[in-house]
């Protein structure tokens, strides 16, 4: 009897040991991801700074109002890592100096990611790649629409004031009702634009 109390007190020590570590993970995947985030957004300005323009990439073109912007791929990072030539493409007309502005850690079928994995597995990579917008009209405001958003997920209601936007999907923080059942899990977007929150 007293074998079985220890056992019982055992497992809910370790079911709650278990919930804090999962909830550390998560916030620590945040911090990671709000740090690549302004990397990134740093990035694109030193390359601004240096060739007194924004880089441009014809293929997953992303359009905001007036503003235009790209979902970074393969061929952006090799050039931010001043890479000149990968997989037999060259990217000299992008970053002909071939400066190193950043370095990715992570990869998903040649897309830099986030660090969480995808909710949404009929679109493989895409939800965990990095987004970016840059203020094109030199109106000193970005406004993401809800049209360039997946579905579910929510736009910032106000126009963002910055040159530069970049953001990802991380799946929120799931809750529970009165009966202890989680709600469906969903993306969330997490941009540059905002201080770091523990949501």
């Amino acid at each position: 009897m007293e074998m079985l109390i220890v056992i019982s007190i055992i497992s809910v020590l370790l079911g709650l040991l278990y919930g804090a570590l999962e909830r550390a993970q998560k916030f620590s995947r945040r911090a990671i991801t709000y740090t690549e985030l302004k990397n990134i957004e740093a990035a694109f300005k030193q390359y601004e700074a240096h060739y007194h323009r924004w880089p441009t990439n014809s293929l997953d073109t992303i359009e905001s109002g007036e503003d235009k912007g790209f979902i970074i791929k393969v061929e952006m990072a090799a050039t931010l890592q001043g890479e000149r030539e990968k997989g037999g493409a060259t990217f000299d007309l992008i970053n002909p100096a071939g400066i190193p502005f950043m370095e990715f850690s992570r990869y998903n079928s040649d897309i830099p990611v986030n660090p969480f994995k995808s909710l949404n597995q009929n679109q493989a990579n895409t939800p965990r790649a990095y987004r970016v917008l840059f203020d094109t009209d030199g109106d000193k405001q970005i406004e993401i629409s809800q049209n360039i958003l997946p579905v579910g997920v929510i736009a910032p209601t106000d126009p963002i004031t910055a040159s530069i936007v970049v953001w990802t999907y991380i799946p929120a923080t799931r809750t529970t009702d009165n009966a202890g059942t989680y709600d469906a899990a969903t993306d969330v977007i997490l941009g540059s634009w905002g201080s770091f929150a523990t949501r």
